[in-house]
């Protein structure tokens, strides 16, 4: 069995019901195994989805290709197994709070495996999602009221915080970057019935650990909670590795992606940052992570990026760039000597990649 198979089952038993709306056009699961059989739509997400399971079609195999995605370097072709991910749904969709009632509001690339997971996920528990191929948040706002869950990444999250009370979403989830604690404070006012879930993962590796934010725990933004079912974590020389059945073909048991962290005294993985992320100054070592989360946590900076630079004298360096309105004395009597930046460099915003992610190579010739 793979998804095309899933998809036509999906169809017999919800054949009417709306499976996915892009902006104001919908389509039924009838509709949507009709495309697959058939053309495309001229609708990104939707000719995205249609060749995924077009794919699922012709290959008639349980193996199937994601796109990694390729935050840090250039994106990576993964094999998956329909296993791999169908036997974890309904562990996330239980933690998520997705079921066959559920309206998913998500947006961006199908070759995001957090996108793609969320909507395979979607389609297995009979629920139906709801996106738009327009960067507006506008227009996500209008389509929320018909939403009863989100999936997006924190920085797309941090754009729906304006405005009155959404009291229809009951669930939010979000990961692939942490939470500052005014981004979980906005949130949760601007969503008050929402459970939110912060989780880590990598696509090699599925799912994690996850956390429910609260009022009180959104201090910890670099605690990413607890190993999920079935999943164990471990810690050798500060990287972290997972032992996990639902991780890609090929992959190492247990394996590593770089990233650092620890496991504190409640066996919470602490998230320090990814390898290529660490700042060697002058034999000094410093978490970029760390740094912008500190930097964040100053009254007046609503986001921040450090982005590290060659040093002739040092090494390494980093210069920091700070959307918000504050004094840099106030920004450098935060930190101590060894966190001062080189350089501060004001922006009003931080530009975004197709998948939601700050895009620091943009920001570096845009600065």
């Amino acid at each position: 069995m793979n998804f095309y198979d899933l998809l036509k089952a999906r169809a017999e038993v919800f054949g009417d019901k709306i499976f996915l709306q892009v902006d104001g056009k919908s389509f039924s699961c009838k509709n949507f195994l009709a495309a697959v059989d058939g053309t495309a739509d001229d609708v990104k997400f939707f000719t995205q989805a249609v060749n995924f399971f077009s794919a699922q079609k012709i290959n008639r195999s349980n193996i199937f290709e994601v796109t990694t995605s390729g935050s840090t370097s250039s994106p990576k072709i993964l094999s998956r197994t329909f296993d791999s991910w169908t036997d974890f749904f309904p562990t996330q969709n239980k933690i998520f709070r997705v079921d066959e009632s559920s309206k998913v509001f998500m947006h961006g690339s199908l070759n995001f495996t957090g996108n793609l997971n969320t909507f395979l996920a979607v389609m297995h528990a009979g629920g139906s999602i709801v996106t738009s191929k327009k960067f507006s948040p506008k227009i996500w706002l209008e389509l929320l009221k018909d939403a009863t869950t989100i999936y997006l990444v924190p920085s797309k999250l941090a754009l729906l915080t304006q405005g009155a009370p959404l009291e229809n979403i009951r669930s939010i989830f979000t990961g692939s970057q942490v939470l500052t604690a005014a981004q979980s404070l906005s949130l949760l006012k601007k969503f008050p019935n929402a459970e939110i879930f912060l989780y880590y993962g990598a696509s090699e590796l599925s799912f994690v650990t996850y956390k429910k934010i609260s009022a009180e725990n959104v201090s910890e933004v670099q605690n990413l909670g607890k190993p999920f079912d079935g999943v164990k974590i471990f810690i050798r020389d500060g990287l972290i590795y997972v032992d996990t059945p639902f991780r890609a073909e090929n992959i190492s048991k247990p394996a590593t992606v770089g990233d650092r962290g620890f496991i504190d005294e409640r066996g919470d993985l602490i998230f320090l940052g990814r390898g290529e992320d660490f700042i060697n100054r002058g034999g000094v070592k410093l978490s970029a992570l760390a740094l912008e989360q500190k930097i964040c946590a100053i009254e007046g900076v609503e986001a921040a990026a450090v982005i590290k630079i060659p040093d002739e004298i040092r090494g390494e360096n980093f210069s920091a760039y700070v959307v918000g309105s504050v004094d840099k004395k106030i920004i450098r009597q935060a930190l101590t000597p060894a966190e001062s930046p080189k350089e501060i460099f004001f922006v009003k915003s931080l530009p975004l990649n197709s998948l939601g992610k700050v895009d620091k190579k943009l920001l570096v010739v845009s600065g």
